[in-house]
Formats: C-alpha cells, sequence, structure tokens
C-alpha cells in the first residue's frame, strides 16, 4: 500500500495558521487581562444632623437687666395726652333780667270728715230702728201675699208683723216674723212674699217692718 505524500507547501501553510490563531488567542487573553473592570459607584451617606451642644451657665456670671425707670414707662402714656388747653383770659358779661317777686299763696286744709267704725262697710244702716211700714199703701206697689188655700179650708186669719232688710241694690236680704199669726202657713206666706218678690229703690241698706192682715171676708 503506498503511504500518501504531502507536500512541502501544504505543511509550512498550516503551520502558519496554527501560528496565527495562537497570536490572535494570545492577544485576545492579553486584551482581557488588562481590560479596567467597570466602576461602581457608592451613594454618598446622608448628611446626618449635628447633635445641639449643651451649654453650662454660671449662676454667679449672670447679669440682671437694669430696672426701668418710672420715667421711661410713663413717657408713651405722656406722648399721647392732648395738648393743655389755653387759658380762658375773658368771658362775655351775662347778667338775668330781675324775676317778679311772686307773693306765697297760703293753702288751707280741707278737713276730712271721718266716719265712726261702727258705721263702716255696706251693710250700714241709717236709721237706728225699723221703718214701720202702712199696709195698705204697699198693698198697691208690692205684690201682695197669697193666701194659703189649706188655711183657707181651715178658716184660718190673723195678723203677722214682719221685720226685713234691704240692701243697697234695692233688693231684701232677710225677712223674719217679729209677730206670729198664730198659724205657720200665714207666717211664712208673709215672710217668703217679702223676700222673694218685694223690691225698692237703690240706696242705703235700711230695715223696715210691716204688719199684713190676714182676713177672711
Amino acid at each position: 500500500m503506498r503511504s500518501a505524500t504531502v507536500s512541502p507547501d501544504s505543511a509550512r501553510l498550516a503551520d502558519y495558521v496554527v501560528a496565527a490563531v495562537a497570536v490572535v488567542a494570545l492577544a485576545v487573553s492579553v486584551a482581557g487581562l488588562t481590560r479596567t473592570p467597570p466602576r461602581v459607584e457608592t451613594p454618598a451617606p446622608a448628611a446626618t444632623r449635628p447633635k445641639p451642644t449643651l451649654v453650662k451657665l454660671d449662676p454667679t456670671r449672670l447679669r440682671t437687666a437694669p430696672a426701668a425707670s418710672p420715667d421711661a414707662a410713663a413717657a408713651p402714656d405722656a406722648a399721647l395726652a392732648p395738648a393743655p388747653l389755653a387759658p380762658i383770659t375773658s368771658l362775655p358779661d351775662l347778667r338775668l333780667p330781675n324775676l317778679p317777686t311772686v307773693p306765697a299763696v297760703s293753702v288751707r286744709p280741707t278737713p276730712v270728715a271721718t266716719v265712726p267704725a261702727a258705721t263702716r262697710g255696706p251693710a250700714r244702716i241709717v236709721a237706728t230702728g225699723p221703718i214701720v211700714l202702712d199696709g195698705a199703701q204697699m198693698a198697691g206697689r208690692q205684690p201682695w201675699p197669697e193666701y194659703p188655700y189649706e188655711c183657707l179650708r181651715r178658716r184660718e186669719s190673723g195678723v203677722v208683723r214682719v221685720e226685713f232688710e234691704v240692701g243697697e241694690n234695692g233688693l231684701v236680704r232677710r225677712a223674719r216674723a217679729v209677730s206670729s199669726s198664730g198659724c205657720a202657713r200665714l207666717d211664712e206666706a208673709a215672710t217668703e212674699t217679702i223676700l222673694r218678690r218685694w223690691e225698692f229703690p237703690a240706696g242705703d241698706a235700711r230695715l223696715y217692718e210691716i204688719s199684713i192682715h190676714f182676713q177672711l171676708q
């Protein structure tokens, strides 16, 4: 078997290629070693506030402020005070006319009549005793008492004397039989008629007395 023969030119070219590759590889490795690494910047630390320093004071070396004088305190008030007024040298002569003399008038007090305590009040009665009225005259002026039917049936009659009081309004306030007729029905008929139906003019309170005859015909 025949071995292949290699030409010297081909061998030499292969050596050149290997040498070139080696040079390039060396250059790349050297460049990688000599390249400067990237610079990493670290952030600056935040500024911190300085701590206040404590100052110790010596009480023996403290100085008190001078007291303000009263003149200095009154100075602002004095500046605001109004200016004094100029004195008045002369005034006009003012004279009032003489007034006429009025004679004094003497006033004489009017005497006031006093009413005794026994006669005061609305229930005062002027007369000392009852006023006696005529029955015949009062029969035509005031309603006359009716004859009770029971007294007519029993044929009862008599004279009853009634005392009654009239108030200031003219109405009878009370009535009572001071002398009986002998029949209670006749006495009651007379007093009830005077008390409920008789009227008089208004005036002072007064006391009356009247005799009423109940007589059968």
